[in-house]
């Protein structure tokens, strides 16, 4: 080791020493106790107003979302009701315009069909006819056929109840039943003292056991006079009794 080494190592050999004594003698000092609690309540109040902040910005947003998404709902409404209405008058425009054709081609080939119906419309089944059958909501033009020719076939509706019978089972009567009326004092008897089989089973109440029954007891006994005489025929139930009431006659 030449002199010029052994002088730089023993230089910084001596500023060590000197850097290890000055720290030996000169201990770091903690921070005062005030300065300390000052430091946590500075601490704390930037973390409340920092929350606070936060809420604020947090329920700001929210208010700009809330009336913004019911912008855009009110938007949508009305496009949705200007769409509605051009929509319901385009409707009805196009069916007042087919209602006009078919109203003007039935009258130049003289057919003539009810063309509203009307909601307050009110019958008597013994004198009504096809056409005003129709302004019954639910009655087309093959069901009221149907329901005249019954009456024909009947003699004429005691009720309006037997238009639940059989050639009727299809029809919901529980929302139109109402709107009809019908008396006995219309209906055309049968004469049970005259009537041959064919014209007592020609009624839709009768079957054919049950005229040539009734035929047999009237020529047993030469002359019937009243319902109660067909009881002991066990072809005929109270319920048959019942309804023929109405449609037979003892002349």
């Amino acid at each position: 080791m030449t002199k010029k080494q052994l002088i730089g190592a023993l230089l910084l050999l001596g500023m060590a020493a000197a850097a290890w004594l000055f720290v030996a003698t000169h201990p770091t000092s903690s921070l005062p106790a005030v300065l300390t609690e000052e430091t946590g309540t500075r601490d704390s109040l930037r973390r409340a107003l920092r929350a606070d902040s936060i809420a604020r910005a947090r329920a700001r947003r929210d208010s700009l979302r809330e009336a913004r998404w019911e912008h855009i709902k009110d938007s949508f409404r009305q496009i949705d009701d200007a769409r509605f209405a051009a929509w319901t008058a385009e409707r009805q425009a196009r069916y007042d315009s087919f209602r006009l054709a078919d109203s003007l081609w039935k009258d130049s080939v003289g057919w003539h069909f009810p063309q509203h119906i009307k909601k307050d419309t009110f019958l008597d089944l013994n004198h009504c006819d096809t056409i005003e059958l129709q302004f019954i909501r639910g009655i087309g033009r093959y069901t009221a056929r149907r329901i005249v020719e019954y009456r024909t076939q009947l003699g004429g509706f005691y009720s309006p109840a037997q238009l639940t019978d059989e050639p009727f089972s299809r029809m919901r009567l529980d929302t139109i039943l109402y709107r009809f009326s019908a008396s006995p004092q219309d209906i055309l008897t049968i004469d049970v003292n005259s009537a041959g089989i064919d014209e007592l089973n020609s009624h839709p109440y009768l079957r054919y056991r049950q005229a040539k029954a009734i035929y047999t007891l009237r020529r047993k006994y030469v002359r019937l006079s009243s319902i109660d005489d067909l009881r002991s025929l066990p072809e005929l139930t109270e319920e048959d009794l019942h309804k023929l009431q109405y449609y037979l006659r003892f002349d």
